[in-house]
């Protein structure tokens, strides 16, 4: 269905390279005390917030269509430097169906594929977590096994910052909607490789209800041109010239996909691992 027809029936009844000042943040209420490690998977970013600010953001790597990364809410419970990766059964089986030698562990060193860090989110026997790789190239897309791949150096300074406790939201949006300090609205549009898109119609009620408040008109077309391409880069839906692509200053949320209220309570409980280090007992099981 085209946007430009929706917002008109509606009224009638390169990869950019960003600052953390211009990068887009999905729609997800972010704890305001502690830290909050948010991954948006059709993004292919991680975002550490502390405090509710954000910090940093990675590039990342993440599970392929036949081995998603599961969208929820976690906590990290476990740090692991030089990790021995234990590979989990369904991947032995599929090394067994591709005609490769069957594994069962792999040493810590340059030939791991977990690299040189593995912190785990959420209950062990998920094998889910944040781990360096042994192929940098392979960082960002959809590759993984379900666990969320970095560069290691990133993935290093990831397991510096984090403390165990600090909460993860998996999240899976494809559109995402800012306003700059100059007020123009911008919309970065991601490809939908889970085919799991929110509703256009709910994208069409949130663009009429911003012209309504802020008395200006948008244009449907770039959203239509936005939706074909589906590269990310930023699409001005408010600026009078159509490749007027200068974001200013920073840009802020706009929420349409979560209400706009804090919630009292945003972070994942911490689970117990049983010492109180950053090393807890379990080796990981990762899925990759």
């Amino acid at each position: 269905m085209k946007f430009a027809f929706l917002l008109a029936a509606a009224c009638a009844l390169t990869t950019a390279t960003f600052s953390l000042a211009a990068l887009p943040e999905p729609d997800v209420l972010v704890s305001s005390q502690g830290q909050h490690l948010v991954v948006n998977l059709p993004q292919t970013r991680l975002f550490l917030y502390q405090d509710g600010e954000l910090v940093r953001s990675y590039p990342v790597a993440v599970g392929k269509v036949v081995t998603n990364t599961p969208i929820g809410n976690y906590a990290i419970t476990g740090i692991y430097h030089d990790p021995v990766w234990h590979i989990p059964k369904s991947i032995q089986e599929e090394m067994a169906r591709q005609g490769k030698p069957v594994q069962t562990t792999v040493a810590a060193g340059p030939d791991n594929p977990l690299g040189p860090v593995f912190v785990r989110f959420g209950e062990a026997r998920l094998g889910l977590g944040f781990h360096g790789t042994n192929q940098p190239g392979s960082v960002p897309g959809f590759r993984s096994h379900g666990c969320v791949r970095l560069r290691s150096e990133n993935a290093l300074a990831l397991a510096s910052w984090v403390n165990i406790g600090a909460a993860v939201t998996i999240s899976y949006q494809t559109v995402l909607l800012n306003e700059d300090d100059a007020g123009e609205l911008w919309l970065h549009v991601y490809r939908d490789p889970y085919k799991n898109e929110s509703s256009p119609a709910q994208l069409a009620d949130t663009l009429l209800e911003w012209q309504q408040r802020n008395t200006r008109p948008l244009h449907g077309a770039r959203v239509d041109q936005a939706f074909r391409e589906r590269n990310g880069k930023p699409v001005c839906l408010s600026c009078d010239k159509a490749r007027d692509n200068s974001i200013s200053g920073n840009l802020h949320t706009l929420r349409w996909l979560t209400p706009a209220a804090e919630p009292a309570d945003v972070a994942a409980p911490a689970q117990q691992t049983g010492n109180s280090g950053k090393r807890p007992l379990r080796p990981p099981l990762a899925r990759l």
